[in-house]
């Protein structure tokens, strides 16, 4: 798997395209052309287009003033539980499932004649393995016997830097992180990285606090059910139980918590070679770099140095058999996905069902399509996506949209009362120095050296990650390819890369009903137009502020300044830290942080720039709301949403986004012009008190 440098997405995924700052946890789609059907009209219909808010979505019932969500989302709420294969279900999702409908003919193609887009062979043939479900279930676990084999023969500790260096290159997570990333503070250079990784669980507090009690005994049952499917008797699947739990509840420990990994101080520690050494003490870090075949270096990152030191003196002191049936784990945890149904199921069974809420598995297709969307060769399946559904004509509107946001933010700059000339003069240079990427990489990456056999789906997962761990190691002495995208075409995302100061936006998520060149203005400002506003002020909130035009970390704030907007930022934390949507399950405003101030200055600068348009200054309303009104409705009906309880436990104790309807209700409570639209007043449930209003961007 690649290692990529972090980024700061709108939603949260998994890609080996993208290793964000944060910790990284699934992938989600999008919105449908149904809203659209569901969509009531207007008989007095303003702006360029006819896509107007959807009011079979509100709940008339409920005041605005009380909450907003409900008020522009009950009824849809009300009437859209989660499917049955979904752990969440909204706009988001609807969109993915169009756009699955598309992937799949795409796929499809691809796998019976092979003639299509560029590249299309080689993610039919890996599709083609990946569907042909029967041969999966005739080879069993025979695909993986060769590297089970070689983690059976680790027999001493001197065996641990060679076998974890064959597990890295498949992409298997295991002991800790390593790979070449991009350096900090020298952003046109690569650096290697050395940094906590390997547990099974989404991070430390899964082994560590007693509100996962549950989720550790469930834990310890799918263990034991997958070491039975590996023909494992019952005292070594129990032994095997017994050594994972106590050596990763170990590992996490010594990990830091998620809030604490998104500083960015709390992941660069660059030094030498030789003085790294020291931190290694216990493990043959000499002879894992020589495994690897990384070549000469001068310097490397030890992201955490307290988790260095600790995870090689537990390697060291841990018994061998407990360290082998860690690895072993490892192993089959890693490709439990990817074998007989037996496998599927019971890997289903514990992160679908027990993690996430699910009752079923998605159809195949849909399995296969998300599987290649997280690897390297996604990249090819974005290329025949755009070949075949891209709108030129979207791209230039969204060209414009990002440039009417680009002004309001140089004037809302200029304007800040708060903040110094000085600062003021740096932030305008790092926003003018912002960079676009939009639809699709100006060079796509050759995969002519990847071939995939379609009878072989193991071994296909092998070569590409195989082939990913190559070409990351690659790049420590090249210089940054800034053409790079950080995620495939089709993907219904976007970001905002702090070390390149660039934003991105993917053909995926230029489509309805985030966008369409044709809809109303209240609609596409209030959609697209705060996801572009959202992505801008990633690169001044809690983190991307640390990083300077050049994209290096590197402070350029007065201390006074910088005071100033903590104090801002925190305010804004009070908001979001009362929002609980479980009982003992309530929004973690430190790993929301950046999310929450995105969300807040995405939706104000996007309303700024939405009143300089004629329709604004129209005032003329549809369905009986005016154009301000309808912007504030159109931005709450792109976050509609429902959650199984599972799903919703996970997501507050990972996701660094707030659940969608504190990413409505959250930026609205803090919002002056929300307040004037929709007439909030003090007392109200979505007006915040005067002193409690945090006005950041």
């Amino acid at each position: 798997m690649a290692f990529r440098t972090w980024k700061c997405c709108l939603l949260q995924l998994i890609t080996s395209k993208m290793k964000k700052f944060i910790i990284p946890v699934l992938l989600l789609g999008g919105i449908v052309g149904c809203q659209s059907a569901n969509n009531s009209g207007g008989d007095d219909a303003n702006g360029s287009g006819s896509e107007t808010i959807s009011m079979d979505y509100m709940d008339l019932n409920v005041r605005p003033q009380d909450d907003f969500f409900k008020f522009a989302n009950g009824s849809w709420v009300k009437n859209n539980p989660v499917p049955p294969s979904e752990s969440r279900w909204g706009s988001f999702n609807e969109l993915d499932q169009a756009n699955m409908k598309k992937l799949t003919a795409i796929l499809e193609d691809a796998r019976i004649n092979g003639t299509v887009e560029d590249g299309s062979k080689l993610i039919g043939d890996y599709y083609a393995s990946y569907i042909n479900m029967e041969r999966r279930n005739m080879l069993g676990i025979d695909p993986i016997k060769d590297i089970m084999s070689k983690v059976n023969a680790v027999e001493k500790h001197e065996d641990l830097p060679k076998i974890l260096a064959t597990l890295h290159e498949l992409g298997i997570g295991s002991a800790f992180s390593f790979g070449v990333t991009q350096d900090m503070k020298s952003v046109e250079n690569h650096l290697i990285y050395f940094g906590q990784g390997g547990l099974t669980l989404p991070n430390r507090n899964y082994y560590t606090e007693d509100e996962y009690e549950d989720i550790r005994l469930a834990y310890k049952a799918h263990i034991a059910q997958i070491g039975s499917l590996a023909k494992m008797d019952q005292d070594a699947s129990s032994k095997m139980v017994d050594d994972v739990i106590k050596f990763e509840t170990e590992m996490a420990e010594s990990m830091l918590r998620p809030e604490e990994m998104r500083l960015p101080s709390n992941r660069y520690n660059k030094m030498g070679k030789d003085e790294a050494m020291q931190y290694f003490e216990g493990f043959d870090f000499d002879a894992y770099l020589k495994a690897t075949e990384i070549g000469a270096f001068d310097s490397i990152n030890i992201g955490q140095i307290n988790y260095a030191k600790s995870i090689c003196v537990q390697m060291s002191r841990s018994e061998i058999g407990m360290i082998r049936n860690y690895l072993m784990w490892r192993v089959l945890d890693h490709y439990a996905g990817h074998l007989d149904m037996g496998f599927v199921k019971q890997n289903f069974g514990f992160y679908g069902r027990t993690m996430s809420g699910k009752s079923e598995m998605k159809p195949i297709n849909e399995r296969a399509i998300q599987e290649i969307t997280r690897m390297e060769i996604g990249e090819m399946l974005g290329r025949a996506f755009v070949e075949r559904h891209y709108s030129q004509a979207a791209q230039d509107r969204i060209n414009e949209l990002v440039d009417n946001l680009l002004v309001v933010f140089k004037e809302r700059i200029s304007e800040l009362e708060w903040m110094s000339d000085d600062t003021k003069k740096q932030a305008t240079k790092k926003l003018l120095a912002i960079g676009r990427k939009l639809g699709f990489p100006e060079e796509w990456e050759d995969f002519s050296d990847l071939n995939f056999n379609p009878k072989y789906y193991v071994l296909n997962i092998d070569n590409a990650a195989k082939r990913s761990y190559r070409e990351n190691l690659k790049k420590l002495n090249e210089k940054v390819d800034t053409k790079e995208w950080g995620m495939p075409a089709h993907m219904v995302n976007a970001y905002y890369h702090p070390l390149l100061n660039e934003i991105a936006f993917p053909a995926g998520i230029m489509q309805p009903p985030f966008f369409s060149p044709d809809y109303e203005d209240a609609v596409n400002y209030g959609r697209i137009g705060m996801v572009i506003g959202h992505e801008f002020t990633h690169g001044f909130d809690d983190n991307g502020s640390k990083f300077d035009a050049d994209g290096n970390f590197k402070n350029w704030w007065t201390e006074e300044d910088r005071t100033l907007f903590d104090a801002r930022t925190t305010t804004l934390g009070n908001t979001f830290e009362q929002f609980c949507p479980i009982d003992g399950h309530c929004v973690n405003p430190k790993l929301t942080m950046g999310e929450n101030i995105a969300d807040l200055g995405g939706l104000t600068l996007a309303f700024h720039a939405y009143k300089m348009t004629e329709e604004y200054k129209s005032g003329k309303k549809r369905n009986g709301y005016t154009p301000a009104q309808r912007f504030f409705i159109a931005y709450a009906q792109l976050w509609k949403i429902n959650y199984t309880d599972a799903e919703m436990k996970k997501r507050v104790a990972t996701d660094p986004h707030s659940p969608g309807m504190y990413r409505v209700n959250g930026p609205l409570m803090n919002c002056p012009e929300f307040f004037e639209a929709f007439n909030v007043k003090e007392g109200d449930a979505m007006r915040n008190e005067k002193n409690k209003v945090a006005r950041i961007w």
